[in-house]
């Protein structure tokens, strides 16, 4: 029965979790929490379904716990009814703009109502979820890790094998991304109005991401990783129900659909790659193909202009209508892709253009489009332009330089299947380089003497034959890693790309730095590896990105502390720029001079700050709040009882910071109004508005700090016995904690809330 259960909690999880976790962001307004109440759930269903057995509805179970779980933490820290309050807002807000009325009555229904519209409104809040989780404030792999994670319930090590990365990283990137998500405080909600488009194709974006590392892997043995495929199939899917007018929903999943079909005739018996024109077309999945057609239908049937999906999606048509290669009307795929290039303007998008040029009016022309190519940053170590190009010289009998192509390509591709197929490409054309050397009548069996061992180049409107032509870029126009908007396009990084933590070291690690100066750099440094990824190449790193960053962490930070942080970058972006190749080789520092990581690429990094503007600093001593100001700030209603109670005691007592944050529960004096400060500074005394306070926040605890912080802290990082409260498992409120969330709502620091 164990085993029953145990996989019957992991089916359940698999089909329930966005749900599940959809409905508690709602009730509790955090990412991070409602996952935290989710994965509580589900070890109680771990614990106790193996002995009780499997409840009827196994689903509405484990929302009922998590609920729970959810419930008691709003009751602890005093935000039930506000939280109730919100969600019957919502409530009352979409009934009235349905045209319903209720009368006084109503207001005895009203916790059931709300109970009600948590369970009524799951698709809006799976819908809502999946945009939270593709924000474009998060970088490509933290969308990518967390929509795995919170919708499609994948755990830590499902995701990190999927992609090839070590556990750690995939956590960090979960980790990283609520992080964001909290600090900027984005709203659960389907964004509407001019932001919906480009907050869609960002969710539309990290689905096709994820089709695209199951469709072609980007790393590692496997040409394929159907499981990707599948997730990515079942997101679309689910989207596409969720929002049945946007014609650009519709368009990927046709896309991913009619890609999906071709699965199984796309490896041969031992798992190498076979080309599109080389496959048993019998062997693609006919339902697949008729699901997509329906798709690309029903995205037609939107009234809105073609996007780049649905676009796509009709190249795949084209593709799945030829019953064999040679009846591929290539004419229409190259007016798709020109149509394609006027709504997605993007190098990789002619590189597509150019192969089926290449198929439809021979490879001169497609060789001539992609050898405009060839200076785009976005090719740079990037395999999929060498192989294009070798293909098509290869094709025009120009071996040697095909050679040299197919050989760049293999040493920068990191799939091992494809890197096999361009390696016996450019064995093959230095074959038939050394036969002509040889002189006429070298040629052996199978050669025309011209080309590439197999049957003779193909010209116009048809494909090369053999496996030698297999898996080269292109060969499948209009596959998916190849055209992916919103920045998300998928490239394999080489193998000497220098990343943004190999720079961020070696930066630090200066000899001419002092040790303060080191500490403060490293605060920006650590920042920016935190929110972009420690494994992001250093050329990847943007001045918007940066700039974003910036926003979040240090937007409403003193004018000396944002310019502290701005002056880190600067310095960073000066040094990157003055770097050299090193003379011996990636990783090796050359004698006082040159990268200690490589070629960094400065000039790329010189305005990483650009976006970054100096902000004036007040001269002399800083002043207090103004009384009007303060006032103001005691009606606001949207300030947690945390901050108020201790802002009201900063306020009232006069004390700093330090000592206030050091109480504890069991050196309080309630009734004589002051409490013993444990940094020994003597007693803090308050008044009338910090004694009304108080009682809810220490609500019936008797030990431990009396301001808490809103996480239990992690196993790699014990707080000191005085910091934790051990009836909560919380440790004591910091001051940078503190000082932030006053900085974040008034602008203010928290000395400037003392009166003098």
């Amino acid at each position: 029965m164990s085993g029953d259960a145990h996989r019957a909690v992991d089916a359940v999880w698999k089909m329930e979790s966005a749900r599940i976790v959809a409905g508690l962001v709602r009730m509790v307004g955090d990412v991070g929490l409602a996952e935290e109440f989710a994965q509580d759930a589900l070890l109680a269903a771990l614990e106790q379904w193996p002995g009780a057995g499997v409840p009827d509805n196994p689903g509405a179970w484990l929302m009922a716990v998590a609920k729970r779980r959810a419930i008691d933490h709003l009751r602890r820290e005093g935000r039930l009814g506000l939280r109730h309050e919100q969600i019957a807002h919502d409530l009352a807000t979409r009934q009235d703009t349905a045209g319903t009325t209720g009368g006084i009555g109503a207001v005895g229904t009203a916790e059931a109502d709300i109970d009600a519209a948590l369970d009524d409104e799951v698709g809006d809040d799976v819908l809502r979820l999946m945009f939270v989780s593709c924000h474009p404030a998060l970088s490509a792999e933290s969308r990518v890790a967390l929509t795995l994670r919170l919708l499609g319930g994948l755990r830590t090590e499902e995701i990190a094998r999927a992609f090839l990365v070590s556990e750690p990283t995939v956590a960090q990137r979960v980790v990283r991304a609520k992080r964001t998500l909290a600090a900027l405080r984005i709203p659960f909600e389907v964004p509407e109005g001019p932001d919906r488009a480009a907050r869609l194709s960002s969710v539309l974006g990290v689905v096709y991401l994820v089709f695209n590392e199951g469709y072609a892997a980007t790393a590692g043995d496997d040409w394929m990783r159907q499981d990707l495929c599948q997730e990515a199939l079942r997101l679309g899917r689910l989207l596409a129900g969720l929002a049945p007018g946007e014609a650009e929903v519709h368009g990927l999943v046709a896309l991913m659909e009619l890609q999906a079909s071709r699965s199984a005739a796309r490896t041969g018996a031992s798992g190498e790659p076979v080309a599109l024109h080389e496959q048993n077309r019998g062997r693609w999945d006919q339902l697949l193909i008729r699901r997509g057609f329906a798709a690309l239908l029903r995205a037609r049937q939107c009234a809105a202009p073609f996007g780049p999906y649905v676009l796509q999606a009709a190249i795949a048509a084209c593709h799945a209508r030829a019953r064999t290669a040679e009846e591929t009307d290539w004419t229409q795929i190259t007016a798709l892709y020109e149509a394609l290039a006027r709504v997605l303007p993007t190098p990789v998008v002619q590189l597509n253009r150019a192969v089926a040029l290449a198929m439809a009016r021979g490879p001169e022309a497609g060789l001539a489009l992609a050898d405009t190519l060839v200076g785009e940053p976005v090719f740079k170590g990037y395999h999929r332009l060498p192989s294009v190009r070798g293909d098509l010289l290869a094709r025009l009998g120009r071996h040697e330089e095909a050679r040299r192509e197919f050989e760049r390509a293999a040493a920068l591709t990191l799939n091992g299947p494809e890197r096999a197929i361009l390696t016996g490409r450019a064995a093959a054309c230095a074959d038939v380089t050394a036969r002509r050397t040889a002189g006429p009548g070298a040629a052996g069996p199978g050669t025309d003497g011209s080309g590439v061992a197999g049957p003779k180049v193909a010209g116009p409107g048809t494909v090369a034959r053999g496996k030698s032509g297999a898996r080269t870029a292109g060969l499948e126009t209009g596959e998916p890693e190849t055209v992916t908007p919103e920045g998300l396009t998928r490239k394999a990084v080489p193998r000497t790309v220098v990343t943004l933590a190999e720079a961020a070291s070696a930066f630090l690690a200066r000899d001419d730095l002092d040790a303060a100066t080191v500490r403060s750099y490293r605060q920006t440094m650590n920042r920016l590896r935190r929110d972009l990824g420690d494994d992001t190449p250093l050329p990847d790193v943007t001045a918007t990105r940066v700039a974003e960053i910036f926003g979040a962490a240090w937007g409403d930070a003193a004018p000396a502390t944002w310019n502290r942080h701005r002056g880190a970058v600067r310095s960073f972006c000066a040094w990157a720029a003055a770097q050299e190749p090193p003379t011996s080789g990636a990783g090796t520092r050359a004698a006082g001079r040159g990268s200690p990581v490589g070629d960094l690429g400065g000039g790329v990094l010189r305005d990483l700050a650009a976006g970054l503007g100096r902000r004036p600093e007040p001269r002399g001593r800083t002043h207090p709040m103004d009384r009007p100001q303060v006032e103001a700030l005691w009606e606001r209603p949207d300030i947690a009882p945390r901050e108020r109670a201790l802002w009201v005691l900063l306020h009232e007592s006069a004390a700093g910071a330090g000592p206030v944050l050091s109480l504890n529960v069991e050196d309080l004096d309630l009734a004589g109004r002051r409490g013993r400060a444990a940094t020994g500074s003597g007693w803090v005394h308050w008044r009338s508005g910090t004694a009304e306070l108080l009682p809810y926040l220490v609500a019936g605890r008797r030990r431990g700090p009396l301001f808490l912080s809103d996480r239990r802290p992690g196993p790699g990082r014990p707080p000191a016995p005085g910091d934790l409260c051990p009836e909560t498992g919380r440790r004591r409120l910091s001051y940078e904690r503190a000082e932030y969330l006053f900085k974040r709502a008034t602008g203010h620091t928290l000395d400037q809330l003392r009166t003098r």
